[in-house]
């Protein structure tokens, strides 16, 4: 048989949890800490390290007296004398010396932690989308410049073939390239296969660079002679897959009706790794031209003939319209244009020479 509790039993119970519960509270949540005055912590601070209360004075810009009276109250909360005072010097007292390392052990940390805030504060974070070559042959060596001048933005580079996506925030800024919607092209031009965004609502475009591929090659495949573009079929070639069919339609452009089978010649992922084999020896590579901008990591390479194909599309800066006035976006994109302008004025003349 079940037992009821006698009356106002449950009531004295539940009374008794609440006391206990607020007696904890009171003990975890509302201690009272038991610190020393924090301006009299900064005044022995100073004095100490400069073992001068004068010096410490021109530090916190105070008078004398004042931080010899927040030494004096610091010295009465803790119950100890921390300084050694003499007519004309004062030096620590062993608990001063003892006080005085975990004061500024504290205070360092102190400074740590709202420098991270501060910083947090004042750091813009900048997301930059950029294709996989154009970020490693041309963003990439260049990049130093703008951080340099601007350290107070954070960047992060995120490379993919993928079409960007603005409006998601998946990056505050994109480089691809491709054909801008509808705008004329030569019915004739080479068309990009690889889509820029997934959504144009508000987007602001830029033009970098025209997308334009030339052939380079390793000066020791060709040696000294010079080829024509009938020859070319001769010589491996190397593909990227990104761009199936360039080498086909540079042979047309040039005259040349030769098949070229994909089979028989290198075909790579990415434009970089295409340069990297072309660097290598192992062929013949149509690439950007914007690449030979980049002096120091094109002087192994040779353009083995003239010409070049035009494509139906160009390098894009892409922002959503919304950020354009976002001064971390604005730098980005004024120091990006300005670089590009470089490179298009640097790019060498069609020439069977080192690319420099």
């Amino acid at each position: 048989m079940t037992m009821e509790p006698p009356p106002g039993r449950h009531k004295r119970i539940v009374r008794r949890s609440c006391m206990i519960y607020s007696h904890a509270y009171e003990r975890c949540c509302m201690r009272k800490r038991r610190l020393p005055p924090l301006n009299a912590l900064r005044g022995f601070d100073a004095a100490a390290r400069h073992l001068s209360f004068t010096k410490a004075a021109e530090e916190l810009n105070l008078t004398q007296g004042a931080v010899s009276r927040q030494v004096k109250e610091l010295e009465l909360h803790l119950g100890q004398e921390l300084f050694h005072r003499f007519t004309r010097r004062i030096e620590l007292t062993a608990e001063g010396e003892q006080f005085f390392h975990s004061v500024e052990s504290m205070l360092d940390e102190l400074e740590r932690a709202a420098g991270r805030f501060t910083r947090r504060r004042d750091r813009a974070t900048l997301t930059v989308s950029v294709l996989p070559t154009v970020a490693s042959v041309w963003l990439m060596p260049r990049l130093h410049h703008f951080t340099s001048q601007h350290p107070e933005i954070e960047l992060r580079v995120v490379s993919s073939i993928e079409p960007a996506d603005l409006l998601a925030h998946d990056a505050d800024v994109a480089i691809r390239v491709g054909r801008l919607p509808g705008r004329h092209y030569e019915r004739n031009q080479p068309r990009i296969e690889l889509s820029m965004l997934t959504r144009w609502d508000g987007v602001h475009a830029d033009e970098l660079f025209p997308d334009r591929l030339v052939p380079v090659c390793s000066p020791d495949l060709i040696g000294e002679t010079g080829i024509t573009p009938a020859d070319l079929a001769r010589w491996p070639l190397i593909h990227t897959s990104t761009r199936r069919h360039a080498w086909p339609d540079w042979l047309k452009a040039h005259g040349v009706r030769a098949a070229v089978e994909i089979e028989q010649t290198l075909q790579f992922g990415h434009f970089f790794m295409s340069l990297d084999a072309a660097r290598q020896g192992r062929g013949i590579a149509l690439v950007p031209d914007i690449v030979l901008a980049h002096q120091d990591g094109m002087r192994e390479l040779v353009m083995p003939v003239a010409g070049g194909l035009d494509s139906a599309g160009e390098y894009y800066l892409l922002i959503h319209e919304t950020r354009l006035d976002e001064r971390h976006v604005q730098q980005f994109r004024s120091w990006a244009l300005a670089e590009a302008f470089r490179a298009r004025d640097a790019l060498p003349g069609v020439t069977h020479e080192p690319a420099s």
